[in-house]
């Protein structure tokens, strides 16, 4: 059975529009530096060629983990198995801001390449990046929802970018693995794979804070708020592993903005890989757009742009990805959209929407209860951390985890060995200290309508009829929609 169903800016500024000023959950502070030149990998040459067009051909320098991998005896299993592997060498998330890095002449030899597939006229004259993340948007939602009519500007777009009119191209990529937000994001605002940034699943055992913790607010899992942050004596800047694409930018004096919730401008993740950013928040989501195309209009080239929306994932956590509810968030995030853009013919900026992953269908009432199971937390070294559908089981017993789960849940789970996985490079590649702690040396991997309960937050179990982080089509396979505006 198929697993899955298919330098400085100038002082023009935004912190101030926000209606909270610096008001929220926490406060933003400087990030820390890290020299680019300590972190660059030797590179290779490898000439790409984008396009059939002489002019066009160009030579790169490509770092050696950003390569086309070798063949691996786990992806061909995996692949025969109907999973989908991340493309980290042109094809995938991490190309996105990479692409951002090399339109607006910021790319450097130990990056990862720029979308390959993207139609070099699209880059020409660029002087503006816009790239908006729809949460949970994935490659087969987007389909759908043009197809029903609930998201008509996004249709048109589709349809242009089919006829190869009006310069607009739609690209079928793949996001990061896990599939999940905190490693997508991450990867959007660094250029790096997961296993070099480290966020690599929405919830972790951090032996630094000797508990799981949920990696978008850097807090204790099983509590709803909170932050390690919020402790001023507890600087996030210690625990970041890599550069943000906005403090490479601002070195080069191009500014860049984050139009995200207002709940997000002291984050974590905010302070940890967007400091450098002008964030510019918004407190209901139909507010986006408004932002955005201020930003769009007056911001001073060159510059980037980033607009995230989250309530099409929240939604299909909640109600499904096929639900009514989810329908109608999508078109309202279209309606903005277009407000946004809609007005404006092919001019100095190029937009990417895109995704951070997409969603399967899953039947709360299949969840598998490994939080709950003594007998595995028994065999275990943590309690269990990483995805609803890719669960991260440390132990010092691996044979027997393996043994129990393939007793406990026959058939139902396709167990993985940790090092098998790194090895293969499905986190990406570089050193494998940091993973090796932070992933278990058992990983389960659910596919189907099923998902685990892992965590439970304030004693409560998360039933998501939508859920996220394994390796289906329906979740690894996102869109990338580029025009011109």
């Amino acid at each position: 059975m198929s697993p899955g169903t298919a330098k400085r800016p100038p002082a023009w500024r935004d912190r101030e529009r926000s209606p909270f000023g610096v008001l929220g959950v926490r406060d933003r502070l400087p990030t820390h530096v890290i020299s680019l030149s300590s972190m660059t990998i030797a590179a290779s040459e490898i000439a790409l060629v984008p396009s059939k067009r002489p002019s066009t051909s160009r030579t790169v320098r490509i770092a050696w983990q950003y390569r086309r991998p070798m063949p691996h005896p786990l992806v061909e299993r995996l692949r025969a198995r109907g999973f989908v592997m991340p493309d980290y060498d042109g094809g995938g998330l991490l190309n996105l801001p990479a692409t951002v890095l090399d339109v607006l002449g910021a790319r450097e030899d130990g990056d990862a390449p720029a979308l390959t597939g993207l139609d070099p006229e699209l880059r020409e004259g660029v002087r503006q990046v816009v790239v908006v993340l729809a949460d949970g948007l994935g490659w087969w939602q987007l389909e759908m929802l043009c197809d029903q009519g609930d998201t008509p500007f996004l249709a048109e777009l589709r349809d242009r970018a089919r006829r190869r009119r009006d310069q607009a191209q739609l690209l079928e990529a793949t996001t990061v693995f896990p599939s999940t937000t905190a490693a997508a994001i991450t990867t959007m605002n660094t250029a790096r794979t997961p296993l070099e940034h480290g966020n690599i699943a929405y919830f972790l055992w951090l032996e630094e804070f000797a508990e799981v913790t949920a990696m978008l607010r850097w807090g204790p899992a099983v509590v709803r708020r909170g932050s390690y942050f919020d402790d001023p004596a507890v600087d996030p800047g210690r625990y970041v592993q890599v550069p943000s694409i906005h403090a490479r930018l601002r070195e080069r004096g191009i500014p860049s903005h984050l139009v995200e919730p207002e709940i997000f401008r002291s984050e974590a993740m905010t302070r940890m890989h967007a400091a450098e950013a002008s964030f510019v928040g918004y407190v209901l989501p139909s507010s986006m757009g408004v932002r955005l195309r201020a930003l769009v209009d007056h911001a001073p080239r060159p510059s980037y742009v980033y607009a995230y929306w989250s309530g099409i994932d929240t939604v299909s956590h909640l109600y499904g990805p096929r639900s009514e509810e989810a329908a109608m968030e999508a078109a309202l995030f279209d309606l903005d959209l277009r407000r946004a853009l809609g007005h404006r013919r092919a001019g100095d900026t190029l937009v990417l929407l895109t995704a951070d992953h997409g969603h399967a269908t899953t039947d709360p009432d299949k969840m598998l209860d490994m939080v709950g199971d003594e007998e595995l937390r028994a065999l275990l070294r943590n309690p269990p951390a990483g995805e609803p559908r890719l669960v991260f089981l440390h132990t010092d017993r691996p044979a027997l985890v393996r043994e129990y789960i393939d007793r406990k849940w026959p058939g139902l789970v396709t167990v993985l060995d940790r090092d098998e996985l790194i090895d293969a490079g499905l986190f990406g590649r570089g050193d494998p200290k940091m993973a090796r702690r932070r992933i278990g040396e058992v990983v389960a991997l659910l596919d189907r309508d099923l998902s685990a309960s892992i965590v439970k937050v304030e004693g409560q179990t998360l039933r998501h009829r939508g859920s996220h982080g394994g390796m289906t089509a329906d979740e690894m396979l996102i869109p990338i929609l580029a025009w011109r505006a």
